[in-house]
């Protein structure tokens, strides 16, 4: 019979996260985590829900798949538009964004890869962009697998005036700059109160 901890060990290697990321997600120590991966400590109740949620599981006598979204599934959600160029279908990106927002828990399930090649390198790079804010906001390690997408060689900048183009600078993101990719926050990240709206 496995036990919680080995459990617990097992879910969070497959999530491709470390102690202190789960613990990040969870709101618990690392100590914690730490102990009970060892079996010197039983968790309460509550506090293996937070490590169930944190995984994207729910609690059961075993965990239970949750139904978490992945980003991985959006690499499947943009088209070529009449200039040939890639256009990502922006609703389900700000879809995924209001999930992580109203779930943050999840992110680091949410995340992890592989993430298969989606035949464009715009959205392979917004794609790894949206992973490494998501991570980097969520206080936890970048996944591996956005290591593996090399930045655009020619720079993608949100289509508008001059103008509209200079906000969008000033805006965007440093995991999205260092992609060579010019796109505000905004585009994707909706203010909390409208997500909950």
């Amino acid at each position: 019979m496995t036990s919680v901890g080995e459990m617990v060990r097992r879910e969070r290697r497959q999530s491709g996260l470390s102690i202190r990321d789960l613990a990040t997600l969870a709101g618990l120590s690392y100590p914690t985590i730490s102990r009970i991966e060892n079996g010197h400590e039983q968790p309460r109740w509550d506090t293996l829900d937070k490590l169930a949620a944190a995984l994207g599981k729910a609690v059961s006598p075993v965990f239970v798949e949750r139904l978490v979204p992945k980003l991985g599934d959006l690499a499947n959600r943009w088209s070529w538009d009449r200039d040939g160029h890639a256009e990502p279908d922006w609703t389900a990106w700000r879809g995924f964004a209001d999930e992580m927002s109203l779930h943050p828990e999840f992110v680091g399930v949410a995340i992890a890869g592989p993430i298969l090649p989606s035949g464009s390198p715009l959205v392979d790079n917004l794609l790894a962009a949206m992973a490494e804010k998501l991570a980097d906001s969520a206080g936890i390690g970048r996944p591996r697998w956005t290591r593996r997408i090399p930045p655009l060689r020619v720079a993608w900048t949100a289509p508008g005036t001059p103008r509209m183009q200079a906000v969008h600078k000033a805006n965007t993101p440093v995991q999205f700059s260092a992609r060579n990719i010019t796109l505000p926050a905004s585009a994707i990240w909706r203010e909390r109160e409208l997500v909950l709206a």
